[in-house]
């Protein structure tokens, strides 16, 4: 997982300190400010120091929620997440057959009935033979 470089860090207080400032207390175990996961200083000689996560002690949706981590992961995340959702989501089927409930006119094509010239009151020929047609529950 690609997680950004932090420059801030919380010692075994809670201080914050920042890498530079982390050089200078070797031993010492840094935190994320964000996350809370263990951090490992560099202190490279041709960049400033800097912390990354140890990725291999924390769980991935620990990792997920972090401040550092990646925009470029977290946009995947979330359109997979939304794939994910579409593709669970049922097809919708157009209806062509009306039954208009002002007129009682059954009628095929555009939602506008040819009596009333409206479609305001028409509804789906499928759920005015459910509801008002073919009641087959006894009472």
């Amino acid at each position: 997982m690609r997680m950004l470089k932090c420059y801030l860090a919380n010692d075994r207080e809670g201080h914050f300190a920042t890498a530079g400032e982390a050089t200078s207390a070797p031993g010492q175990i840094w935190s994320c400010a964000s996350c809370g996961c263990r951090l490992m200083l560099h202190a490279g000689l041709h960049e400033d120091p800097w912390f990354e996560h140890d990725q291999q002690t924390v769980a991935r949706y620990v990792l997920m929620a972090c401040a550092h981590l990646d925009p470029e992961v977290k946009a995947e995340a979330r359109h997979r997440k939304l794939r994910s959702i579409i593709n669970g989501l049922e097809t919708t089927v157009m209806s062509l057959a009306w039954y208009c409930v002002w007129c009682g006119e059954h009628y095929q094509g555009v939602k506008s009935c040819p009596r009333c010239l409206t479609g305001i009151y028409s509804i789906e020929e499928a759920s005015w033979q459910r509801s008002y047609c073919c009641n087959t529950l006894p009472g």
